[in-house]
């Protein structure tokens, strides 16, 4: 008997990466009728012999202990929201005295992981968006970065900050914290931008986004317990972690991540939270599915419903995350040997997304690049 295999790889139907054309990110919008991801933990009482992973709720108590290793003293967040609150209030007076009236200062706005209350030891920054009335030049943004570190020496004599032009705005750098001004303008005025003289579109509209990001994210703080925030606030914490240690997954946005991660441990069966355990797991059965993967099933971008989520990734990326995803789904079914070395709790310090390993005797080797930008020639 022959048996046919299915008509699917990594979420997308069969043949539909020989009709991709690896072109620049369009904003465009997608259709609106995008059916739901293909998510096992919601398919698992309907698979022929399914049974509920209870080990997953052994590692509860290890995601919460990890996320609180990583999460940095008390003592260094409050130097970082010190340093904040001076860029703010100079951003302030340069809103109210407007000396650069070819941009001026619109709205300012804290924003990211700092904000949110997710940020790891490995970040000493905090960001803010600051929405200017005009088109932001290389050079009146490097005016601005200037201005801005000129009313925080006014402040403080002492300031040892300095701006340094970056894609995004420019980064205000001292001896031990950083801010990252990310630059936006009003939607409507991206039609106007020049490419060879202003900051970039797609970066602009990224920035601006980041805006609804946080207030999504206040939302939830909002509208959740105490104790499930806490939770969800860990599972970003040692996702974020994750995704520093595996390259595979370094072009996934923090947004992209922690609206995947309220996915997972919140939109379980019957629509209920699901533990820890199986949330961290899940978050890359999702990803190693297909959910990033063009014209494959997605989630909708609550704050943009007119995008699914990732859609800023490039097909490359798209690709490589999900290969890097189903690289690790293997090892995670090698057992609890391979979740914690996945967690980073035990285990190699390697990237597993592009080295070879062994559990148990089997060989687990990466996941081989199934998008090739010469298949369109």
């Amino acid at each position: 008997m022959v048996v046919k295999r299915p008509n699917f790889r990594r979420g997308a139907p069969r043949g539909y990466r020989h009709q991709i054309i690896d072109a620049p990110v369009s904003y465009a919008p997608i259709p609106r009728q995008v059916r739901t991801v293909y998510d096992i933990t919601l398919a698992k009482g309907n698979l022929e012999g399914g049974v509920k992973n209870n080990m997953d709720v052994v590692f509860d108590k290890e995601i919460v202990d990890r996320a609180k290793n990583l999460t940095p003293p008390a003592e260094i967040r409050e130097r970082i929201a010190d340093y904040g609150r001076k860029v703010i209030v100079a951003l302030e007076k340069e809103k109210s005295e407007n000396t650069l009236p070819d941009i001026s200062v619109a709205e300012i706005i804290p924003v990211g992981s700092f904000m949110n209350d997710t940020i790891t030891h490995s970040s000493d920054k905090s960001d803010i968006v600051v929405q200017l009335n005009g088109l932001p030049s290389f050079e009146n943004v490097s005016d601005l970065g200037r201005r801005i570190v000129d009313n925080m020496k006014m402040a403080d004599p002492k300031e040892t900050g300095e701006p340094l032009p970056q894609d995004y705005g420019f980064l205000i750098s001292s001896h031990n914290c950083k801010v990252r001004v990310l630059v936006t303008i009003i939607p409507g005025d991206s039609a106007k931008l020049e490419p060879e003289l202003h900051l970039d579109e797609k970066i602009l509209m990224i920035n601006y986004f980041s805006t609804r990001h946080t207030s999504w994210f206040a939302a939830q703080a909002n509208s959740l317990s105490e104790e499930n925030m806490q939770e969800y606030r860990a599972l970003i914490r040692v996702l974020k972690d994750t995704r520093s240690r595996y390259s595979d997954f370094q072009h996934l946005s923090i947004w992209s991540l922690q609206y995947l991660a309220h996915y997972c441990l919140f939109k379980g069966p019957s629509r209920q939270k699901v533990n820890l355990g199986t949330a961290f797991r899940r978050f890359f059965e999702l990803i190693a599915a297909g959910v990033f993967l063009p014209k494959a099933a997605s989630l909708v971008d609550e704050t943009a419903p007119n995008h699914r989520i990732g859609f800023d990734l490039t097909f490359q990326q798209r690709d490589s995350i999900c290969q890097g995803a189903q690289t690790l789904v293997r090892i995670f079914a090698t057992g609890n040997d391979g979740y914690r070395t996945i967690l980073g709790t035990h285990g190699t310090a390697a990237d597993l997304t592009q080295t070879a390993s062994t559990w148990k005797g089997i060989e687990i080797r990466p996941a081989l690049d199934a998008y090739k930008p010469e298949c369109m020639e």
